[in-house]
């Protein structure tokens, strides 16, 4: 085993129930404004979504877990008491793992450091403004392709799909994309932290 395959790689994402939340621009000639071929449907009520916390390693996912109302630090480090040695147990990663986690304000919110510190959990030291570094974004997208199969029709289906995507993921997936943290980091000095191709 190498140094990136101790690293347990996290973050949160959002998914949404019909498809994006972008507004979809349609060009149609003046005859075609009401056909239904040329319309996009609309959802009433809103499409809803979901947000869930997730993890993994070059050994395979860990825990996903859905976050109810807003993400807090006491909801994070919830999260993590639930889940974290948990998921570290599940892959088999033994003492000599590390965490990764980005630094977005809930994840550095002083119950969260508190817990940490007090359970001896080491983190990968992680720059600022740095998506294009971890792996865990293509993970996300992923999961997103995968889910373009399923057709979840309210949020509890939402839910059990991605759970159902989420633990079909294997590691041949888990594998490719932590190895790939090399060539990453050596992308983002070759561009002198501009953007990269990842």
């Amino acid at each position: 085993m190498g140094y990136w395959d101790h690293v347990l790689w996290s973050d949160e994402s959002k998914f949404n129930l019909f498809g994006s939340d972008g507004k979809v621009m349609m060009w149609r000639t003046p005859t075609e404004e009401l056909d239904p071929k040329c319309t996009v449907p609309t959802v009433k009520y809103g499409g809803g979504n979901v947000k869930c916390w997730g993890c993994f390693s070059s050994c395979g996912v860990g825990n996903l877990v859905f976050i109810d109302g807003n993400m807090t630090g006491e909801v994070y480090r919830d999260i993590l008491q639930k889940n974290l040695f948990e998921s570290v147990k599940k892959l088999n990663l033994g003492r000599e793992w590390i965490m990764q986690q980005d630094n977005g304000p809930k994840h550095r919110a002083h119950i969260v450091t508190h817990w940490l510190k007090e359970k001896e959990v080491e983190l990968l030291k992680w720059p600022p403004f740095s998506p294009d570094l971890n792996p865990i974004e293509h993970m996300w997208d992923e999961v997103e392709r995968r889910m373009k199969k399923e057709k979840p029709k309210n949020e509890t289906e939402l839910k059990q799909s991605l759970l159902r995507v989420w633990h079909g993921i294997g590691t041949d997936v888990t594998k490719k994309l932590v190895y790939s943290v090399p060539n990453r980091l050596n992308e983002v000095i070759r561009m002198n932290g501009y953007p990269t191709r990842y």
